[in-house]
């Protein structure tokens, strides 16, 4: 009985202190998203809140999470990920990436990355980060433009779609004019911030709601990923 009342007390000390710690970090978060707000950094607002909801929403789904479920993803291939909200000059938000690992089995929780940013006129490629050209922005015009003519030739008789199909027609489109507006970013080119290498939960890779996948298939070329081996040693290796 003594021994209980010893394991019941630590139980209840340990709630307490569970629960001053979960108070406290919910005021230290409201805190800061108040101090945004006060000083009309709308964007922050929007950006961390965005990033918890999501955060809140992974750990929810991370036990039945099935990375079996995915495809299997290769050296090379590109995928779209949330790398959510961090600190710094660290990437931010939904980023087209990279992927690294030689040989992902289709297991893994996991998957090694290389963030992807445009090039911008003004400034220069750094010198951790490897010039890709338009590479990427070529293949992804490509299919995109191939997905929007079978899209409009299907436009033609959308007025016979059953309902259901009709929604999906609209979310298909949708799709693939978004991703035309994002890639027409990279007529300049795009970089791969070689020194910002991740490991990413697969929980994080990007999925829509079209049925259409536009970079399933997408990968750079081998000649590319030689450069990029031959980045990776000059940032991390001697």
């Amino acid at each position: 009985m003594e021994e209980y009342n010893i394991i019941e007390n630590n139980s209840n000390k340990e709630y307490i202190l569970a629960n001053s710690h979960k108070n406290n970090a919910i005021s230290n978060l409201n805190f800061l998203l108040s101090y945004y707000l006060n000083t009309k950094d709308f964007k922050k607002v929007h950006l961390l809140s965005y990033w918890f909801e999501d955060f809140a929403k992974y750990h929810n789904d991370s036990k039945d999470f099935d990375p079996t479920q995915l495809r299997k993803y290769k050296r090379g291939s590109i995928i779209k990920a949330n790398l959510g909200f961090n600190i710094g000059n660290e990437e931010n938000g939904l980023h087209y990436c990279i992927v690294i690992d030689k040989n992902n089995p289709i297991s893994s929780g996991t998957l090694t990355v290389i963030p992807l940013s445009t090039i911008k006129e003004t400034k220069q490629c750094p010198e951790y980060a490897l010039n890709l050209g338009n590479e990427i922005y070529l293949h992804l015009s490509k299919i995109c433009g191939s997905m929007s003519r079978d899209l409009s030739a299907e436009y033609e008789n959308v007025w016979k779609l059953p309902p259901e199909k009709m929604e999906q027609f609209k979310k298909d489109f949708e799709y693939v004019r978004k991703v035309e507006k994002e890639i027409n970013k990279m007529k300049n080119g795009s970089i791969a911030l070689v020194h910002q290498i991740t490991t990413i939960s697969k929980q994080r890779i990007y999925s829509s709601n079209s049925s259409k996948d536009i970079i399933s298939n997408l990968r750079v070329s081998d000649k590319t990923l030689d450069l990029i081996d031959q980045k990776l040693k000059e940032c991390f290796l001697k």
